[in-house]
């Protein structure tokens, strides 16, 4: 089934993010905040699950934008602008990298005997390659990416296994092809790699005994049955949205409370319409979690939850989704300045490739994601009754830091069978 609102761009568009950035970045202290820097992320990873394509879309916000981030570290001019809207922040290095420094600090603070969290950054280097001090130094100092030697020159193939296996090693094996055949040539010179895996028990696990199949709705009269969780529960939940593009919301907790999964499940739509979720990402920015709840939309209040069991992979090639956002010098072999790292304009960023991995069970879920830019050079009140939520029609969802709003996972389930 083709989810209609994938292929089109998210409303949303960057001028708002970067106003409420921009207004952040001019507060005395001139600090960007943990939780400024999480509705940038928020702000991104929407956009980039509206442009994941058909069927079922798994993106991970906070590994695109660290990824991004190091490679703003090296750009200049332009380039480095439009680095900075697509990662709304103000453009600034020195910011940029305190943001991404605070950001996995907050994610330390998420580890438990039940949660397993882990977020690593990494530089790989063409073996003789003359690069700025300034610039190995900040992505040390700031994004935690020591610097990997490799020849990609005289050994590509090489080079893209030797990479693909620490993205294995930090994602426990759950991406292990992240950059594909062919995406490293004689002619890159550096890539940038983020890997972020979680592995995280639900704080009241479902009761297996209750799952039983179900059917779920593909949209366009087509159904399938796939294995249902049920629980009857109190949670943070409700009715949110505009007219026409009415949902139902629940938090669902993982253990120790920090981290919960959202769920935004549209209203069943008219026979004849789309299955509702492009009208509810266009509602979806950087303070979308806010709105849910100061509108009145979410409450802890009895729920009986019903929830699809469901593993997704998906990897993706970004560049055209974040050109789109405004990256664009970036990609043009011609414009592009990241003279940053070695002084010259030779370099750009061939491509960003990313791939995401997730498994929702009963016990709870396992999710992995990484990013890779090449960087090549040129050549030349409660209810009387619980709130009933099903979620058996495509939905959204999404992980996040409920203190922060920082969202790690997001992604749509069109088919739960993957």
């Amino acid at each position: 089934m083709r989810v209609a609102f994938l292929c089109r761009l998210f409303c949303a568009t960057m001028l708002g993010s970067m106003v409420s950035v921009g207004a952040a970045s001019e507060r005395a202290d001139n600090v960007i905040t943990t939780e400024t820097a999480a509705q940038a992320v928020s702000h991104l990873g929407w956009q980039l699950v509206a442009r994941s394509g058909d069927g079922n879309a798994i993106v991970s916000p906070v590994s695109v934008w660290q990824a991004l981030a190091m490679t703003h570290a090296g750009a200049s001019s332009t380039t480095a602008a439009e680095i900075a809207g697509v990662l709304g922040m103000p453009n600034d290095p020195q910011l940029i990298g305190d943001a991404s420094a605070e950001m996995r600090k907050a994610f330390d603070e998420l580890r438990s005997d039940q949660i397993r969290l882990a977020i690593a950054n990494r530089l790989w280097l063409q073996q003789g390659k003359s690069v700025a001090n300034t610039f190995t130094s900040l992505l040390e100092t700031k994004h935690a990416a020591n610097a990997g030697v490799l020849d990609f020159a005289a050994a590509p193939e090489a080079a893209r296994g030797k990479i693909n296996g620490w993205i294995a090693d930090h994602t426990n094996d759950r991406i292990t092809d992240l950059l594909p055949s062919g995406s490293i040539t004689p002619l890159t010179r550096l890539v940038l790699t983020n890997a972020v895996f979680m592995k995280a028990d639900w704080q009241a696990p479902f009761d297996e005994s209750l799952t039983r199949d179900e059917h779920f709705d593909l949209g366009e009269g087509v159904q399938i049955k796939v294995p249902f969780m049920h629980r009857a529960d109190t949670l943070r939940a409700g009715r949110a949205g505009s007219e026409g593009s009415e949902m139902l919301a629940c938090e669902i907790p993982y253990a120790g409370g920090r981290l919960a999964m959202v769920i935004l499940v549209p209203d069943a739509p008219d026979p004849d319409a789309s299955d509702g979720v492009e009208n509810v990402l266009a509602q979806l920015d950087g303070d979308w979690l806010s709105s849910l709840r100061t509108g009145g939309g979410l409450r802890r209040q009895s729920v009986r939850l019903a929830l699809p069991k469901w593993t997704a992979r998906k990897p993706l090639s970004l560049k055209k989704a974040l050109s789109e956002l405004g990256m664009q010098q970036a990609f043009d072999a011609s414009q592009a300045d990241f003279s940053g790292i070695d002084g010259t304009r030779d370099l750009f960023v061939s491509d960003v490739v990313h791939e995401g991995f997730v498994e929702v069970s009963e016990e709870g879920t396992e999710a992995a994601a990484a990013t890779g830019v090449v960087i090549g050079v040129r050549s030349a009140l409660p209810p009387s009754e619980p709130l009933e939520i099903k979620a058996d029609r495509p939905f959204l969802w999404t992980v996040i830091d409920t203190r922060t709003g920082s969202m790690l996972f997001a992604g749509v389930v069109a088919d739960p069978r993957g």
